[in-house]
């Protein structure tokens, strides 16, 4: 009886232990995000998701998203994303004369406390509008397509959540397959 005892209890250690393990890093693409590092840490060491970590740095967010004080859900486009995008062209967006529009496009990407993917379910099913509001000020509105989160900007762009949940020091990052933009 009490060897069942002990391994029950070496077992719900074992699985505490691999569970801690598991949300200590997730692969993210290419990159591993290691949650012991803040947003742009992770951000710059990934091959998914630099571009967006040079957008935050030209937009003089850096310090803000490195404060372990605070913590922001970034809506990460890929770098695929950014590069294809017709209205915000990486290049011009770490031009230090477009700080100001860069600091518009990266402030569209942050929102500000930890959003998990369930809560934006649980919102959705909230009565209203599923709506949520960037640190930009922004409304972004959430919708539930064919098995899979969307998130659409005041300008009808809509990017698909296609990476959830990799936990940072100071938040969660959410990878996107679209930018959105404050310009039309």
């Amino acid at each position: 009886m009490k060897t069942k005892k002990n391994l029950a209890v070496a077992f719900v250690f074992l699985v505490s232990v691999v569970s801690f393990a598991q949300k200590k890093s997730m692969t993210v693409g290419n990159a591993k995000m290691d949650a012991t590092k803040n947003i742009i840490q992770n951000l710059e060491a990934s091959k998914e998701f630099s571009s967006i970590g040079k957008v935050f740095v030209a937009a003089e967010f850096k310090d803000l998203l490195s404060d372990n004080n605070e913590e922001f859900t970034i809506l990460a486009p890929t770098n695929t994303a950014l590069a294809n995008s017709s209205k915000e062209k990486i290049n011009n967006l770490l031009e230090p004369v477009n700080m100001f529009h860069a600091k518009d496009v990266a402030a569209y990407h942050i929102i500000r406390g930890k959003w998990y993917a369930t809560d934006f379910g649980r919102l959705l099913r909230t009565k209203g509008t599923p709506e949520i509001k960037t640190a930009n000020g922004e409304i972004l509105i959430v919708s539930f397509e064919n098995g899979s989160l969307y998130l659409t900007d005041k300008n009808g762009n809509k990017a698909k959540l296609i990476i959830t949940d990799a936990i940072q020091s100071n938040g969660i990052l959410h990878g996107i397959d679209n930018v959105f933009s404050p310009n039309k």
